[in-house]
């Protein structure tokens, strides 16, 4: 998940947006998200550790991707068992999005969707980047963009299959196939972010349907 913060001190210098992939912060003041489905965000993490050019050096310390996942497994509600892991010079996918944003969900999901929607001007759901990227724009600038709105000539001949950065790795979360053992240790370790993913999702439709009624659009 990355973090958009805008009117952030950098450097002593304001930027207009800041992109970062640190936890959440109260400093900004206004703060934007996306949440990945916790299955291809898992999946992600793995390749990326053994594939990705900028962790080619420690590829060799990665194992298959079932017996990661079940070394993690493992390592729920151990952490002895978490350090000896740190052996794979790799992520620790164990509900990674949701130790991001909220250290730990309350288990209450009318708090749970109150803390989210106050923490984040926009927090959207990385599936339908096109949608979250307009809304986000749109909330952060109060102005629209006409690839954002439906049935204009703009978004009509808008490129959605413009280069996306992939680190040089060879499978992606979104696209690889998992086995059901594979699904079902990735849903033990994920418990709360598949929870975050689910609140996402409500939260943005609300955003959604807000923007469109403040601006009488349809955002695509």
């Amino acid at each position: 998940n990355i973090i958009m913060r805008p009117l952030y001190k950098l450097d002593s210098k304001k930027c207009q947006f800041c992109f970062t992939e640190q936890t959440y912060s109260h400093y900004p003041k206004r703060t934007y998200t996306m949440i990945r489905n916790p299955r291809d965000h898992v999946i992600s993490q793995y390749f990326h550790c053994a594939e990705s050019k900028e962790h080619h050096f420690y590829a060799k310390f990665m194992p298959s991707l079932d017996e990661w996942l079940e070394a993690w497994v493992l390592a729920l509600d151990n952490e002895t068992k978490a350090e000896e892991n740190e052996k794979f010079k790799c992520y620790d996918p164990r509900n990674k999005q949701t130790s991001f944003v909220y250290s730990h969900l309350a288990n209450d999901e009318k708090k749970d969707l109150e803390t989210l929607d106050k923490r984040f001007e926009v927090i959207a759901p990385f599936e339908r980047m096109d949608t979250s990227i307009c809304v986000i724009f749109i909330q952060f600038s109060g102005r629209v963009p006409d690839e954002c709105v439906c049935a204009s000539e703009r978004e009509k001949n808008r490129n959605r299959n413009s280069e996306l950065v992939d680190h040089g790795v060879k499978h992606h979360g979104s696209s690889f196939v998992t086995t059901a053992e594979q699904d079902g240790m990735i849903a033990k370790i994920t418990t709360e972010d598949v929870m975050l993913h689910k609140y996402t999702n409500q939260l943005f439709e609300k955003k959604l349907k807000e923007t469109e009624e403040v601006y009488g659009i349809t955002v695509c």
